[in-house]
């Protein structure tokens, strides 16, 4: 049986491009972890990239309720900001993608 990688996965040149990478690499499957936490992308385009770029399987999960609740609402709450102007989205939905990536992996094997 080969190795199994879990991606996690948003359809950009760096994401995209690894995937045949990691199969060249490491000879492994590629399984594409995508987080939707309100980013506005076309999930469904999201995954066919993934696919046409080697996944061998793409897991997309509704992370938005989670994302908001745990973690945007805390952070403003604090008043979590950079350089006193920027809400910080982009690094707040990693920690949620990447806990809900390491249980996609779980349940991949």
């Amino acid at each position: 049986m080969r190795d199994k990688i879990v991606l996690a996965y948003s359809g950009g040149l760096d994401t995209s491009i690894i995937i045949p990478w990691l199969h060249e690499h490491y000879d492994a499957d590629v399984i594409a972890y995508v987080g939707d936490v309100g980013q506005g992308d076309d999930l469904e385009a999201v995954a066919d990239k993934a696919y046409a770029t080697g996944a061998s399987k793409v897991i997309v999960e509704d992370l938005r309720d989670e994302f908001v609740t745990d973690f945007v609402f805390p952070a403003v709450r604090a008043g979590a900001v950079y350089e006193h102007k920027y809400l910080l989205g982009t690094s707040l939905a990693r920690p949620v993608i990447a806990k809900h990536q390491v249980h996609a992996a779980l349940r991949e094997g």
